[in-house]
């Protein structure tokens, strides 16, 4: 998208939401609307593809098709294209609009438009905000070649976004190795613990306990497999905490139960 485009959007958000929830099916009204050049072709070429209609904002079996796609056709363009707000903003109203209108429905008075297709948060925390762009970004931080399935901590992600969604917050969460590590521990400890409900309560303890290894800048000097052991050991200490506390409280209430029927 050109800039001049990109600068009406702006100017335009109350307008550009109601087009949006005028039309979902198709993004032909935006030629119209814009009076400068839409967009400028540049020398990188992507495959062709086509992503998958979500049943709902819930489909994360089609979030996980669509996301794995994204990366395999967009993962050999240049970083900095990637990280380009006209980038997104080509390909949300391109290639991916009615999935990213399904993904994230636009309501009216809502800041949906200026919040998820526009990097209004900042560059960083506005990509993993981006319908689409965060969807890439999930796939690209957390592909680990060395597992039998590439692509099995993508899935971990996508299936509940909150495992990744505090790391994405912190500065940290650009490198990928703590990710890798920070992931591999959270799955170790659901596999343990199937029955606890996952909370973003712990995941935001997790991203805590990160940013004061950051503090001290013992994150410098650690691998992947230091980050994971870190974070097993302590998710699986708040798990256990709350099991201890759960075990107290059911005594207590098998007692008051004993104490009246007696």
């Amino acid at each position: 998208m050109t800039d001049e485009a990109l600068e009406t959007l702006k100017a335009n958000i109350d307008v550009i939401t109601e087009k949006l929830i005028e039309n979902p099916d198709s993004s032909a009204w935006l030629r119209n609307f814009i009076p400068c050049e839409l967009y400028v072709t540049k020398k990188y070429e992507i495959e062709e593809f086509a992503l998958r209609q979500p049943k709902d904002d819930k489909d994360r079996e089609t979030d996980i098709y669509n996301s794995i796609l994204l990366y395999e056709r967009l993962k050999d363009l240049p970083l900095y294209v990637l990280t380009d707000e006209r980038f997104w903003c080509w390909m949300n109203f391109e290639m991916g609009y009615s999935v990213a209108l399904k993904y994230m429905p636009v309501k009216k008075n809502s800041s949906v438009f200026k919040d998820h297709w526009l990097l209004t948060q900042g560059k960083r925390r506005g990509l993993f905000f981006g319908v689409l762009s965060r969807c890439y970004f999930r796939v690209a931080l957390s592909i680990d070649s060395e597992l039998d399935d590439p692509y099995e901590l993508t899935r971990f992600v996508i299936e509940n976004p909150l495992r990744f969604r505090e790391l994405t917050w912190r500065s940290f969460s650009s490198e990928k190795m703590i990710v890798l590590g920070t992931l591999k521990a959270e799955k170790r400890v659901q596999a343990e613990f199937p029955q606890i409900e996952e909370s973003t309560k712990h995941f935001a303890e997790i991203a805590k306990h990160l940013s004061k290894l950051g503090s001290v800048m013992l994150l410098d000097c650690m691998t992947e497999r230091d980050i994971e052991e870190y974070i097993y050991a302590k998710y699986k200490a708040m798990i256990e905490e709350e099991l201890s506390h759960q075990g107290v409280f059911d005594k207590i209430k098998m007692a008051f139960a004993k104490a009246y029927t007696h």
